[in-house]
């Protein structure tokens, strides 16, 4: 597909918007696709016109609220501070970051993002490459125990998207890049709002720790071992295997482990209070408990709040 096929299916696809909204987004991915000058890479990044629409029109849809509260939010400060509210400064502005690691030098990894879009991608080395971030606001390095750490802990300016101020007009968003067949020691993801998503990745971990608040983890071809998987009030979807002990919190959310592996050799806990889980074809929903008479090596210890688990295994 090339930039303008995709542009053009990208402008059939949210019609809905009013002219205006239309074009402010597709002027924004325009702008998208200059900045970045590899047409083929942003396509992999950002997925599907109709994923990427999808978002637009969610974006727009929050947009008049979000503005409301950060409206009131500003007034409420330089009322405080008895400062004006003005334009950006030079300082506060974001600038694209690129970070590079070697594959020997990384044996574990950590993100921690308070609110972005993330993409991770397969390549043949680790990376972060970074739009909309403040620098003061983001950090990324390899620790002494190898793990490489990418964190953006603050909440992000500008989380209504597109505005007429050309610095502030970057989406906030995150490409990471592993290597293939990527094997770590332990792998830690936690998102407290926004959409972390992998992208024809296959990442082995003995340890792994997945934590959602309110945003969106898609995780495919994963590989755990010894998993801990908790979710606030967003969603969490695994695809992939998972073996060992995995211990399962959902509260107001959504956990969906779509994994290969064969049930009978797997056994759970599962407590439920008013939300639903599902084990393949055995449901349990209301308040309710089951207890595994025998441990398997393979082993599910969920909690069920008010949301939902769904776990799904399927033979090789």
């Amino acid at each position: 597909m090339t930039r303008e096929e995709y542009m053009k299916a990208l402008k059939n696809n949210i019609q809905s918007l009013t002219v205006d909204e239309q074009n402010e987004a597709l002027q924004y991915y325009e702008d998208y696709f200059d900045e970045a000058n590899d047409d083929q890479k942003v396509m992999n990044e950002l997925g599907t016109p109709e994923e990427v629409a999808s978002t637009i029109i969610e974006k727009f849809a929050n947009a008049l609220v979000e503005a409301d509260k950060d409206a009131k939010k500003d007034k409420d400060d330089n009322s405080d501070s008895g400062k004006s509210s003005g334009a950006e400064t030079s300082s506060e502005r974001s600038d694209a970051m690129y970070f590079e690691f070697a594959k020997s030098d990384v044996k574990s990894l950590e993100f921690q993002f308070g609110a972005a879009d993330v993409v991770v991608v397969s390549g043949d080395k680790y990376s972060v490459e970074t739009r909309g971030i403040l620098r003061d606001n983001f950090l990324c390095r390899v620790d002494s125990e190898g793990t490489l750490v990418v964190k953006n802990l603050k909440k992000l300016n500008g989380l209504n998207f597109w505005n007429h101020e050309k610095v502030t007009r970057i989406v906030p968003r995150i490409l990471i890049t592993v290597p293939e067949k990527a094997t770590v020691k332990k792998c830690k993801i936690l998102i407290g709002a926004g959409n972390f998503r992998t992208k024809d990745v296959f990442i082995e971990c003995e340890k792994g720790r997945f934590e959602v608040e309110a945003g969106s983890l898609i995780l495919k071809n994963i590989h755990g071992n010894n998993v801990n998987i908790r979710c606030g009030m967003g969603n969490i979807k695994v695809e992939g295997v998972l073996k060992g002990r995995s211990d399962i919190d959902c509260g107001m959310g959504s956990i969906k482990l779509d994994l290969q592996g064969d049930a009978k050799e797997c056994s759970y806990d599962v407590k439920v209070g008013l939300g639903e889980f599902k084990f393949n074809d055995e449901k349990y929903s209301g308040v309710c408990q089951k207890f595994a008479e025998n441990k398997k090596d393979n082993h599910f210890s969920v909690n069920c709040g008010m949301g939902s688990v769904n776990i799904a295994l399927h033979r090789f």
